[in-house]
């Protein structure tokens, strides 16, 4: 979004403070190293079905029952290879195109946060002077929550949802920003 479009959302006196974006990059390495080794497993046993299958079964099967039973074996294979391809491969693709993707906004009276994958998607979090923030930096970028929100899922369960300005290099300057909205409320 442009700072053009932005104003579309606005309501009546509100102004655009700031806007910006993720830095580029993978900033958050553990999680996908965990579908990594998950993949492992997932690829091996796909690659291992549809190449055997594939080899043994369709090429030197004697009967059309050895070819069809052995067509089965390579479709049943290429999910496991699918889904262990994507888990090694896709999931560190879609990270880093991640960024690409989110852009930020904060007005004189709400954060904006508009995502465009499939569709597009426009999350607005009026500022309110109670609210808690938080700040995290580490190295060049910084995290900005501004709120938060428990809920009981359907197993009982407690879980906390935060929304902020992720992985940006101006956290502290929107900290500010921030602070000053709520002084002034």
């Amino acid at each position: 979004m442009s700072a053009a479009r932005w104003e579309d959302y606005f309501l009546p006196g509100e102004t655009l403070l700031w806007q910006g974006a993720p830095l580029p990059g993978i900033h958050r390495w553990a999680p996908h190293l965990l579908y990594m080794l998950l993949g492992v497993p997932f690829f091996a046993a796909g690659l291992w079905l549809t190449y055997h299958t594939a080899r043994f079964g369709l090429l030197e099967a004697a009967t059309v029952l050895d070819r069809l039973g052995a067509f089965v074996g390579f479709c049943f294979g290429l999910p496991f290879l699918g889904i262990g391809l994507f888990c090694l491969l896709g999931h560190w693709v879609m990270a880093a195109l991640a960024p690409r993707r989110v852009r930020y906004a904060l007005s004189s009276r709400a954060a904006y946060i508009a995502r465009r994958f499939w569709g597009r998607a426009l999350s607005v979090y009026p500022i309110q002077n109670s609210g808690e923030l938080e700040v995290k930096t580490s190295g060049r970028a910084g995290s900005v929550w501004f709120h938060s929100q428990s809920l009981d899922d359907s197993d009982g369960e407690h879980k906390t949802f935060r929304a902020g300005f992720e992985n940006i290099a101006e956290a502290e300057q929107v900290l500010r920003l921030l602070r000053q909205i709520q002084m002034q409320s």
